[in-house]
Formats: structure tokens, C-alpha cells, sequence
């Protein structure tokens, strides 16, 4: 799914209906979309507040309003101004739905008297609409925001009305989403680090225009994109040849983090993980993992080089590791030497943030998985906005790969568009997620996977299974709940 902007999003829609195709076909699709993505994500029917503006993205989210309505929700529709004699693109819309719907500043009354969780669709302003919003449009925005329960749930239809859909600035009143459904394409703004409070999490709505859509700088990738990347496994396949995986990571104060990385790469695919590290991590970790090949070292001591570099196809470093000088040593020994792709995570980022000359003297390929404080750490500067500051290293060190961690990971190689990960939320929000896809990464590299296709369906397989977990309850999961959800949501993507 492509990220575009406002315009290039607009081209898209008008050359659609230019070649023949009918607005209510391409509105009845997203919608249907829009509702497929929502469900798993609603509470039990109650209360609904479908926010209708004048404009098509009001008729989407009045069309939404009555797939509410079907499931036995109590939908009351809030129009920003007075539908005057409004039809609707699709005929199955009723003139008096517009006759019943309330008006600004008419309060909706079963929805302030709600008890339950309440669930509001903000369809106010579309691509159409500059920010800031006009008055009537402004006033409503204003109001829902002060509404806002810990238990509701606010969801955008495209992007959140307000915010601007070409640099995700807010330059006026904007919608609080929760989520937004994202209708046929990703906008640029929403994907903006300072759009993020107002976006929440974006859930990608494929929608087939039926003409090829515009270049896009990035994409989208959603999980239903993941199959297209799966590497067949042969009849014939062999631990020795199904990948090897070598690990440094984990510390005694750190040791969750050996354990995470390590079920990572053996869920991943890979035939053999070897994990180097001190005893006590071993007799920790040793009844956990049964399958785990353990090298132990003297406490406070380096692998030994030709030990680490007999036979992996691939290698971790540096998760859970603090940035010591052994560490520092052992990348300078092992970058130089090794073929085999090489991911650097926490410890080991740091000692490239000192050490950016060891970069060049890689013999093979680095993926570099850094959250935002490290990719400040690594440029030696604040980040503003995850993209911008991902580019600018990677126009320093075409060479390397990086995984910025964070809402909607992206994924960005030299030559190749940025590519936002399109699964996974704030539940995610916790200690040893980056350990685990530290682990998945190296373990698909290991299987064959190109660097970029490694990546990418290592996010969205590890941000799926998170979500597949969030979906049972509870405000966030848990590293270890995600491990052992991974061979299902790889099941989800296998079947598109």
C-alpha cells in the first residue's frame, strides 16, 4: 500500500472515475474495508457518534455509521452543517437519514448518556479541506475532543480531520483518533512522528482504483503483503541448510534479552541458533529453550572470533549487551571478516554511535535496529521526525540498513523507497520487543531472505502476532506472549 500525498491521492481517485468507474463502487469498497478492519478492534455494541461533514469523506463515514447500525449499535449522526438537499453517492442512503441526523451545535443526547464504552467516527474533513478547520467545522472538533473517555474509542476515517494530510501539522482544533483508516493509500502527514498523538494507529483499507496508482516515495506494508515475500521451503530442507543463526547478546544484568533474541531467530525459520554468552544466562535459559545451542563464556569475556564465525549465515550482536570496550573490540575483529549479514542492536549501536569508522570496514551487509534515542545517539544529534533523521544516516552510510523501531517501524536501504510497517500498536510498548525482533530479523536472514525482504516481514510479522495478542485483552503484551503467537500469525499472512 503506497504513502502519497494529498495530491497525488486525488489524481488517483479522479483518473479512476475518469477511466469509468462509479464513486459509490470505489465508497462501497473502502467502506467495507474500513468496517473488516474496525471489527476486531470494537468492544460490545453500544453507543455510537458518526461525525458527518459536507463532503465525501462525510458520506463514507455515514455509510460506516449504518454497518454500525446492521451490527446492533445505537448510531446517532452529527452533521457539521445543515444537509440542505443532500443526496448521497449511493442510493442505499435514504433522504431521511439527513432529515433525522442532528446538526451542529446540536448535542447528541444517547451518546452523552452513554455508561459504556462509546466508539465515535470522525468523517468531519477530508483531502479536500486546508486546515485550519472552518468554524462550524472547528467548533465540533473542539467539542468531541473535551468528550473523549479513557474507555472510548475514536476513529478516524483516511486521516484525522484537522490535521494536515500533506505534513501532519495541526495548525487548528483536530480529531483525537485512536485509529485511522487509512482508505486506499497512506497520506504523508499521518505518518509524520508529530502527527502520531492524533493519528494513533493506521490501519492500511486496500482499495482497487483500477489504474496504477502514483510513485510513492514509501509504503505501506501490510501484513497481507507479507506472503508475497515468503521464500518456498524445499521438501529436502536440512537444519544445516535451513540457516544458521550466531548470537551475542544478553548480560547477567540483561539476560531476558539472550532469551528473547534467541526464540526470535528459532521462530523465525532457522535451522540452528547458537547462542554465545556467560553461564549464568546458560542455566537460565537452557530449560526454556531445549532447542537453544548454548557456547558459554568466561564472565566478562568476548566470543572467541573463529568460534563466531564458523558456519552462521547470519549474526546477532548486541542485544542486551552494555557498549563495553570487549564489545567495541569484538565488532572490530568481526565486521572485517564476516560475509554474512550482521544485525546490530542496543549495546552494539552504541559502540557504533562512537565508532562510525568501523562502518566501511564491514564485509557484509548491516541492518542497524535502532529506536529514536539511538538513532539520536548515532547521529549525535535530536531526532525530530523518525524519517527525515533515517535518510539523512543512510545518505552518511549507504551500506547499512536500518529498522527504526516505533510506531509504524520503518524499514529504510539505500536505493530503495522508505517502507512504514503497517501492523502493531502501543501494546507494544514494553521491555524485549526489540530483543525478540532482533532475533526474527537475523533468523529470516539466515533462511535466504534479502536484507530489505528480511526486514520488512520481520516487523510485520512480529507487530501482527502482537496484535493478534492485544486482541485477547489487556492494555499492552508482553514480549514472550508475542514469541509464542509468531507460527499463528505467520498462518494469517500465509492465507493473505
Amino acid at each position: 500500500m503506497n504513502v502519497l500525498s494529498p495530491i497525488q491521492a486525488r489524481v488517483w481517485e479522479e483518473k479512476s472515475l475518469q477511466t469509468g468507474h462509479r464513486l459509490k463502487d470505489l465508497m462501497r469498497e473502502a467502506v467495507d474495508g474500513a468496517w473488516e478492519a474496525l471489527q476486531p478492534y470494537l468492544p460490545n455494541p453500544g453507543n455510537a457518534l458518526v461525525l458527518v461533514g459536507p463532503g465525501h469523506n462525510g458520506d463514507d463515514a455515514v455509510l460506516l455509521g449504518l454497518e454500525l447500525k446492521k451490527a446492533g449499535w445505537e448510531v446517532e449522526f452529527l452533521l457539521s452543517r445543515s444537509p440542505g438537499r443532500r443526496t448521497h453517492p449511493d442510493p442505499r442512503v435514504k433522504a431521511k437519514l439527513w432529515k433525522k441526523a442532528l446538526v451542529w451545535p446540536a448535542k447528541p443526547s444517547f451518546f452523552l448518556q452513554a455508561k459504556g464504552p462509546r466508539l465515535v467516527i470522525d468523517g468531519i474533513l477530508g483531502l479536500g479541506a486546508t486546515p485550519p478547520p472552518r468554524p462550524a467545522e472547528g467548533g465540533l472538533l473542539s467539542w468531541i475532543s473535551q468528550q473523549k473517555g479513557g474507555s472510548d474509542l475514536f476513529v478516524a476515517l483516511d486521516l484525522p480531520s484537522g490535521l494536515h494530510p500533506s505534513d501532519g501539522s495541526v495548525p487548528g482544533p483536530v480529531f483525537p483518533a485512536d485509529m485511522t483508516l487509512a482508505l486506499g493509500s497512506v497520506k504523508a502527514g499521518c505518518l509524520r512522528d508529530s502527527a502520531s498523538p492524533w493519528v494513533g494507529q493506521i490501519r492500511g483499507v486496500p482499495v482497487d482504483f483500477g489504474v496504477p496508482s502514483p510513485k510513492a516515495s514509501a509504503d505501506f506494508f501490510l501484513h497481507s503483503d507479507g506472503r508475497l515475500l515468503f521464500r518456498h521451503r524445499p521438501v529436502n530442507l536440512h537444519k544445516n541448510t535451513a540457516g544458521i543463526v550466531h548470537l551475542w547478546t544478553g548480560s547477567p544484568s540483561y539476560p531476558g534479552a539472550a532469551c528473547l533474541s534467541s526464540l526470535g531467530a528459532l521462530r523465525s525459520g532457522a535451522g540452528y541458533v547458537r547462542l554465545f554468552g556467560d553461564p549464568q544466562i546458560s542455566s537460565l535459559i537452557s530449560p526454556q529453550i531445549p532447542e537453544l545451542l548454548l557456547s558459554d563464556l568466561a564472565s566478562n569475556t568476548k566470543p572467541a572470533t573463529d568460534a563466531f564465525l564458523q558456519n552462521p549465515t547470519s549474526m546477532v550482536i548486541g542485544s542486551g549487551l552494555p557498549p563495553t570496550e570487549a564489545l567495541e573490540s569484538f565488532l572490530m575483529e568481526i565486521l572485517p571478516t564476516a560475509k554474512v549479514p550482521i544485525v546490530l542492536d542496543a549495546g552494539a549501536l552504541d559502540v557504533i554511535a562512537r565508532r562510525p569508522d568501523l562502518i566501511p570496514t564491514a564485509d557484509g551487509p548491516l541492518i542497524l535496529t535502532p529506536h529514536t534515542g539511538e538513532l539520536s545517539r548515532l547521529l549525535g544529534k535530536p531526532v525530530l521526525d523518525r524519517a527525515d533523521s533515517a535518510q539523512e544516516w543512510v545518505e552518511r552510510h549507504p551500506a547499512t540498513t536500518l529498522i527504526v523501531k516505533g510506531p509504524h517501524t520503518l524499514v529504510l536501504q539505500s536505493g530503495h523507497p522508505g517502507s512504514f510497517n503497517g501492523s502493531g500498536g502501543s501494546s507494544m510498548a514494553t521491555a524485549g520487543m526489540g530483543d525478540l525482533l532482533a532475533g526474527l530479523v537475523g533468523g529470516l536472514l539466515s533462511s535466504g531472505y534479502p536484507v530489505r525482504d528480511a526486514c520488512r516481514l520481520g516487523a510485520v510479522w512480529h507487530g501482527l502476532a502482537a496484535d493478534q495478542v492485544s486482541q485477547k485483552g489487556g492494555p499492552s503484551v508482553l514480549a514472550t506472549d508475542v514469541a509464542g503467537q509468531l507460527p499463528a500469525a505467520w498462518r494469517t499472512m500465509a492465507m493473505g
